[in-house]
């Protein structure tokens, strides 16, 4: 009789455990198609902002405009890390895409692999060293000359981001700002 009193015990934990266990299972089918809803929303959320696409143009600054804009609209959506380069690379269209296509396996699997790491390996592609050197040259040459302030202001912050070195601070900024500026002003 105490066997099968002790047997009649574990039949109502094990039922009890089965219980739990179909209780963590229910949960974890919830939180999955929670979060896969959440996904399609934030990608819905993204997509109707209209972002630009990226088609590996080997002009530098579509391909920092591309990134940016994405910055922005990353912080006004709340995406989350784990997300970015998905939402991002969906925008890839021409050579970027096919670029991204063939080596997204590979860049993936990089240790500690995230947007910051994307957006390296993307200007490594599409922002060749050469081409950073060239356009830091010229903001490093940029003279006011013969235009306005007022495009020479546009120039020197278009051409700022290729040269982060120079201006490093707001005070240094302002210096190699007013360098530029022609001797009359």
């Amino acid at each position: 009789m105490a066997g099968g009193r002790n047997s009649g015990n574990g039949g109502n934990n094990l039922i009890e455990v089965v219980r739990q266990l179909a209780a963590v299972a229910q949960q974890l089918a919830r939180n999955s198609n929670g979060n896969g809803d959440a996904q399609g929303e934030l990608f819905k959320k993204v997509a109707q902002s209209k972002p630009p696409t990226y088609q590996g143009e080997p002009d530098p600054t579509i391909l920092e405009n591309w990134l940016r804009e994405f910055e922005k609209l990353f912080g006004a959506v709340g995406c989350p890390e784990n997300l970015k380069v998905s939402c991002a690379t969906y925008f890839l269209r021409g050579e970027a895409d096919l670029w991204w296509q063939q080596n997204e396996t590979t860049i993936r699997a990089l240790p500690g692999f995230n947007w910051a790491k994307f957006q390296e390996k993307v200007r490594d592609k599409f922002y060749p060293r050469f081409l950073q050197i060239q356009k830091a040259e010229k903001f490093s040459n940029l003279k006011m000359e013969k235009m306005s302030v007022t495009k020479y202001y546009t120039k020197f912050i278009e051409l700022s981001r290729f040269a982060e070195e120079y201006v490093a601070t707001e005070k240094a900024k302002a210096r190699k700002f007013e360098s530029g500026l022609t001797t009359d002003l």
